[in-house]
C-alpha cells in the first residue's frame, strides 16, 4: 500500500502534458495542467500543486468522458446527462446540449447530438452540422467519417468536403502522415497518404496506426511484427499481440504454452525488437512520463522503465500519468499518486 503524504505537498519536475497539436491557445504543461477530483460526488480541479483552482459543483458521472481533462483551455463536462465545455475559471465556455463530445484538437471538437456526429469551433457553434453515422476527430486536416450505418468511410476537410471519397470499409485518424484504413474487397488493412492514395499495400489481416516511426501488423496467424513507412519489415513477426511504441517502448503479447495462444501474458520490447520486460502481466500499456500502467490478479499498478514496480497492483482502475500524477480508483473513492507511486491525494467520492 503507498505510503500517505499531505496532498499539500508540491511535486517538482512534472513533465509537460501530452500533447502533439498546436492550437489557438497555449499548450497545457506541468505547471498549469488541471486535475480533475471528487469531493461529494462533485467534480472540481486542482492545479499542480493540488490546491482547488475550480471548486466542486459539477455532478459526477462515470461515462466516456470521464476523467475530465482540459485541452485548449476547455474541458468537456457532463451537466446532468448533457456534456458541454467550462474554462479554466470553472465558467461555462459552451452550453451543455451534446450527448457526446471530445476534447478540443487544433481549435475543432467532435460532438454528437441524437446520434449524429459534426465539429463544433470553440464558440461552440457547428463548423460541420451532425450529419453523421461516425466519425473521428480531425488530423493532416482530414477527418474520416461514415455518413450513414454500412456506407463506407472517406475524409473531409474543414468544411465539410470530401476530400477522400468514401470507400473504405473502415478508417482511421492520420497520424503521422499516414491513416490506416480497411479494403471493402478482401477486408485487409493498408495505409494511406493524406492525398488518398495506397502507399502501403492493404495486405494486413490486422493492424495498428503509426507510432514512433513504426506499426504493428499481423504478418502470419497470430504472429504481429513491426513495418516501417515503407513497408519493410523492422522487428519480425514473433508476437502474439503487438501495440504501437510509446517512448521507445511497445507493449507485446507471448503465449505462457506454445500448445494454447489463447494463454498469453504481456511485456515490452524496444525499437530493436529485443523484450526489455518480461512478460509477466495479465494487461499491460503504453509508458507515458516513464511510467505505464500494468495489470495483474484483476488489480491494477505501475512499473518504472526498468520494469520495476512503483506501485503495487492495489487499484480497482487507474489512469496514465499526466503531469507527474496518475490517477486511481480504490472501490469507489478516486485519489492520485506521484512518480513514485505515492499518494498525493488520497481516495476520496
Amino acid at each position: 500500500m503507498p505510503k500517505i503524504v499531505w496532498k499539500s505537498i508540491i511535486i517538482a519536475g512534472i513533465t509537460i502534458l501530452l500533447t502533439s497539436c498546436k492550437s489557438s491557445e497555449p499548450a497545457d504543461s506541468a505547471d498549469n495542467f488541471l486535475y480533475p477530483y471528487l469531493e461529494d460526488q462533485q467534480v472540481g480541479f486542482l492545479d499542480s500543486t493540488l490546491k482547488k483552482e475550480i471548486n466542486p459543483q459539477f455532478k459526477f458521472v462515470n461515462n466516456r468522458i470521464w476523467p475530465y481533462t482540459f485541452s485548449e483551455g476547455l474541458s468537456a463536462v457532463n451537466f446532468l446527462g448533457k456534456i458541454g465545455y467550462i474554462d479554466r475559471q470553472g465558467n461555462v465556455a459552451i452550453e451543455p446540449r451534446f450527448d457526446y463530445a471530445q476534447n478540443f484538437e487544433n481549435g475543432t471538437a467532435l460532438v454528437q447530438i441524437n446520434g449524429q456526429y459534426g465539429f463544433i469551433s470553440r464558440d461552440g457553434g457547428f463548423i460541420i452540422e451532425p450529419q453523421y453515422h461516425n466519425a473521428g476527430s480531425f488530423s493532416n486536416g482530414l477527418a474520416p467519417v461514415q455518413k450513414h450505418k454500412k456506407n463506407n468511410w472517406g475524409y473531409i476537410n474543414q468544411k465539410g468536403d470530401f476530400e477522400i471519397q468514401p470507400q473504405f470499409e473502415i478508417a482511421t485518424a492520420f497520424s503521422e502522415g499516414l491513416a490506416l484504413v480497411q479494403t471493402s474487397e478482401h477486408k485487409e488493412w493498408g495505409y494511406i497518404n493524406t492525398s488518398g492514395e495506397i502507399v502501403i499495400p492493404a495486405k494486413y489481416p490486422q493492424a495498428k496506426s503509426f507510432s514512433e516511426g513504426l506499426a504493428a501488423v499481423e504478418l502470419g496467424y497470430k504472429q504481429w511484427g513491426y513495418i516501417n513507412k515503407n513497408g519493410a519489415v523492422i522487428i519480425d513477426s514473433k508476437f502474439l499481440e503487438a501495440e504501437p511504441f510509446s517512448e521507445g517502448k511497445a507493449v507485446i503479447a507471448m503465449p505462457i504454452d506454445n500448445e494454447n495462444l489463447e494463454q498469453k501474458k504481456y511485456g515490452y520490447i524496444n525499437r530493436q525488437g529485443k523484450i526489455i520486460i518480461e512478460p509477466t502481466y495479465e494487461k499491460a500499456f503504453s509508458f507515458h512520463e516513464d511510467r505505464a500502467k500494468i495489470k495483474r490478479n484483476g488489480k491494477y499498478g505501475f512499473i518504472n522503465e526498468r520494469g520495476q514496480l512503483i506501485a503495487e497492483p492495489i487499484y480497482d482502475k487507474a489512469w496514465s500519468y499526466k503531469g507527474g500524477f496518475a490517477m486511481v480508483k480504490l472501490g469507489e473513492k478516486y485519489g492520485y499518486i506521484n512518480r513514485n507511486g505515492v499518494f498525493v491525494l488520497e481516495p476520496i467520492s
